[in-house]
Order: structure tokens, then C-alpha cells, then sequence
């Protein structure tokens, strides 16, 4: 039986733990954490077999480091003397230039490191926000050292295929660089809207969906991002230059009351928009229909069996809200093919339902 090591049963530790043993059930994943009753908890959710000692170390294929950046020279220093020659060694941190750099001072060249990232995460932190599905269909980025075994890098992409995500090697500065505008930036972005607003509270009773959704990541855990900013200052640095630029453009036309070219920046912002890649390939051709369903227990169930029962599939869903009139709305995803017979199985049964364009 082959064996896992996971050191760090956080979000992203446990849901991979969750993962792998879901994928593969042959497999014996172990786990530590620095606080006791994590571990324990990762167990009763099913994202580890057993606690990871330092004895189990010199018998695991691969080793995940799952801890905040900070925290990754001192478990290499710790584990170092403990793994076997030929040891995959990867981690999940955000940053990879820094953390490759640590790879290379503190581990012996016998040791394959990978630095690794998977670009899925909550606003939650600690193992109850985990989640088995959470690294499904999310890209995850392999960052290889110049002399990492191609044959264990291999192993490691095929792995992390096998649970859902979808694996993409890059240089560890490609990746610091393009993180920095599609995840490090927003966060500040988010981060300073709520500044903004946080000596305005009056503003937030007028808070909807569109605030929320901006701001969502601003929840997250400040002592993780503090050392995923820091540790990726220069490339964060250009990208909040960047971001001040654009800022400025709209604040010029918006000054000079330039209606043609606010109108260029926004259709050029849309276009962008919709043409963002999608995370989940099977939502490509997905119809979105939103229904007015009823307050009430089991009607989520009601409408998958309704709808599955006719052999149509909700490839995604979200309830958008619930109003006081004890109803709320609820969108569901379905092949576009499939679109006019679910509204019509809907509308048969006394559902209010039309397709969102």
C-alpha cells in the first residue's frame, strides 16, 4: 500500500487528504497538524487513516506540506532527516520562487521537491471549512526544481489528475507573476473596499449581491495573505501599479464627464469578462434556469429527482435567495440542450422558471 503523508490538516490539507483517499481508497494517507484536536477531527471527516508520527515519514511516497509559508523551513529542517531517499516532497503554498528557494537550502538532492499550488481555497479557515470536491476541476500548479526526476513529477501530475484537479507545470516565477494579478491583487482589491467602508457602516444596509460576491475573499484568513503578499511583494508590488493605473483611467473620464471612452473601458472590461475561462469544462455548454421554488424542507431534493428522473442533469447550482413570502429563487445549471424540456418539467409542476441569458 502506498503512503501519504499530509503535514497540515487545514483547508487545503484535509481537502486533499478527503481527495486522495476518495480516489484512491489503496492508498494510506497519514496527517499531523501542530494542534491535537485537528487530527482528530481530520479522521472522524475521512481525510486521513491515522495520525502521521515521525517514524511513518521514512516509509511515504509523497510528502504534502499544507502549513502556512512561514512555517515550511521549519518542517523541512524537521522532516529532512526523517524521509528516504527518492521521497516526493511538495507543498500548497501560494508563493513558489520563496518556497522553491527553501526546497534547495534545507532538503539533500536525493529528494525530488515539486512546489505546488492549487488555486482553490475558502474564506474559511481551520479543517471545518474543508471539503472532499474542493480541488475538483481547480487548476493545480506544479513548479518542478531544474533537477526534479521527470519520472516522479509525472507521478505527482498523474495523482492530482486522478482526483479531479487539473494539473499545469510553470516555472516558479511564471507562477508568482500570474498569481499576482488573478489572486494576490483581488485580494487587496476586496481588502480595501472594506477598508473604505469601514469607518462608512451606515453604507453596508445597502449592501447587495454585488458587494458580497467582490468581497468575499476579504474574509479569509489575514495571517496566511499577510505572508502570501509579503513573500510575493514584487510581483504584487507591479500588480497594485497596474491596478492604480486602470483606476485612474476611470477616475480621468469620469472627471472629464468622457462618456465614449468610460464606454470603452467598460465594454472592454465585459468582453474580458465573459470570455474568462471556465473552471468546470462541463458548465461550456450549460443553460442557466432560475425558479421560484417554495421556503420549505426537501425542495432541493424534489427538484433533482424531478429533473433527474427525466434523465436531466443540474451541472450546477445556486440559491440566489430567500424572500420574507416564505419562496426564494434558485438557479440551476443544465445541458443547453436539455434547457426548454427542464422548463417545461418545471412549469408542469407548478414552478415559475424562465432561462437566464
Amino acid at each position: 500500500m502506498k503512503r501519504i503523508a499530509i503535514i497540515g490538516l487545514g483547508v487545503i490539507g484535509a481537502s486533499l487528504g478527503m481527495a486522495l483517499k476518495n480516489a484512491r481508497p489503496d492508498f494510506e494517507v497519514l496527517g499531523s497538524d501542530i494542534d491535537p484536536p485537528t487530527v482528530k477531527k481530520a479522521m472522524e471527516m475521512a481525510a486521513i487513516n491515522r495520525p502521521l508520527l515521525d517514524e511513518d515519514l521514512c516509509g511515504c511516497a509523497i510528502v504534502f506540506i499544507a502549513t502556512p509559508l512561514r512555517i515550511i523551513p521549519e518542517v523541512l529542517i524537521r522532516i529532512r532527516g526523517q524521509i528516504s531517499p527518492g521521497t516526493i516532497v511538495s507543498d500548497v503554498g501560494s508563493v513558489k520562487s520563496w518556497v522553491m528557494h527553501q526546497y534547495e537550502k534545507y532538503l539533500p538532492p536525493d529528494i525530488t521537491f515539486i512546489g505546488g499550488h492549487p488555486l482553490a481555497g475558502s474564506d474559511r479557515s481551520g479543517i471545518t471549512g474543508a471539503d472532499k470536491y474542493l480541488l475538483q476541476n481547480a487548476v493545480y500548479v506544479l513548479t518542478p526544481s531544474a533537477a526534479a526526476d521527470a519520472e516522479k513529477v509525472e507521478i505527482l501530475y498523474k495523482l492530482l489528475a486522478h482526483i479531479g484537479a487539473t494539473p499545469m507545470v510553470l516555472s516558479s516565477d511564471e507562477h508568482d507573476r500570474m498569481v499576482s494579478k488573478v489572486s494576490h491583487l483581488p485580494h487587496i482589491a476586496a481588502a480595501s473596499l472594506m477598508n473604505m467602508l469601514e469607518h462608512n457602516l451606515e453604507d453596508l444596509h445597502l449592501a447587495g449581491g454585488g458587494l458580497r460576491d467582490t468581497t468575499r475573499i476579504a474574509a479569509s484568513n489575514p495571517e496566511l495573505w499577510e505572508d502570501i503578499l509579503l513573500l510575493n511583494g514584487t510581483a504584487v508590488a507591479d500588480g497594485i501599479r497596474d491596478f492604480i493605473s486602470q483606476l485612474e483611467n476611470y477616475l480621468n473620464v469620469i472627471s472629464n464627464n468622457d462618456d465614449t471612452s468610460l464606454n470603452q473601458y467598460l465594454t472592454s472590461a465585459q468582453r474580458t469578462r465573459k470570455n474568462m475561462p471556465l473552471v468546470r469544462s462541463s458548465l461550456q455548454h450549460c443553460a442557466d434556469i432560475v425558479a421560484i421554488i417554495p421556503d420549505k424542507p426537501g425542495i432541493i431534493g424534489f427538484l433533482g429527482t424531478l429533473l433527474g428522473d427525466a434523465d436531466i442533469n443540474i451541472n450546477d447550482i445556486q440559491i440566489m435567495g430567500v424572500r420574507d413570502e416564505n419562496e426564494g429563487s434558485i438557479r440551476m445549471g443544465v445541458p443547453q440542450s436539455q434547457a426548454y424540456a427542464a422548463l417545461e418539467l418545471l412549469k408542469n409542476n407548478g414552478i415559475k422558471a424562465w432561462l437566464r441569458s
